[in-house]
C-alpha cells in the first residue's frame, strides 16, 4: 500500500483570524471561492459535530470528481486548525482515507502562514502506477487552493481562476 502525502503552504496578508474565518467558521461556503466548487453545502449526515464547528461535514459538487463527501475529523477554532475527509464516487478506486489536514499560524498582526496537507492511501496495482499522478494532480489542486484561499482572505474578491 502507497501514500500520498502533499503538504504546501503560503504566507496570506492578512491576520490569521481573517483567513481562518474564511477556512473555518465559513466552512460551508468554499463554492463561494475556491476553483473547481461549483456548490457547497452542509452534509448533515457526518458522524460528528464539534462544539465549535460551523457543521459536521459538507457536500460538494466539483468539477472533474463529482459530487464529493466531507466529514469534519478534527476543529479548534482556538488553534485554527481543522481537518476533513473526503470521499465520492468519481474518486479512483485505488484511493482511499483522503484527508486535508489545515493549520493557520499568525506572523503577526496582518499576517499568516497557512499551511494544508492532504494525505490518501493508494492501493493495488492502479495505485502503484497511477499513485505518482494522482500525487501530482492533487499538488496542483491544492496550490490552486491556497491561490484562491490567500486572494479571498486579502480582498473579499473571488480568483480570476474562479
Amino acid at each position: 500500500m502507497g501514500q500520498l502525502d502533499i503538504e504546501k503552504s503560503t504566507r496570506i496578508n492578512t491576520s490569521a483570524s481573517k483567513a481562518w474565518e474564511v477556512i473555518g467558521p465559513n466552512f460551508l461556503n468554499i463554492a463561494d471561492w475556491g476553483r473547481g466548487v461549483i456548490k457547497s453545502w452542509d452534509n448533515e449526515k457526518a458522524a460528528k459535530k464539534f462544539h465549535d464547528s460551523p457543521s459536521r461535514g459538507r457536500h460538494c459538487d466539483v468539477a472533474g470528481f463529482g459530487k464529493l463527501d466531507e466529514e469534519i475529523l478534527h476543529f479548534d477554532a482556538n488553534k485554527y486548525e481543522i481537518t476533513w475527509s473526503a470521499s465520492g464516487e468519481k474518486l479512483p478506486g485505488f484511493i482511499s482515507n483522503l484527508q486535508n489536514a489545515i493549520v493557520v499560524e499568525a506572523i503577526d498582526e496582518n499576517s499568516c502562514h497557512a499551511t494544508s496537507n492532504i494525505t490518501a492511501s493508494t492501493s493495488g496495482p492502479m495505485g502503484l502506477l497511477l499513485g505518482p499522478v494522482m500525487n501530482k494532480k492533487f499538488s496542483s489542486a491544492l496550490e490552486g487552493f491556497l491561490q484562491d484561499w490567500k486572494i479571498y482572505a486579502e480582498t473579499g474578491r473571488v480568483s480570476d481562476t474562479k
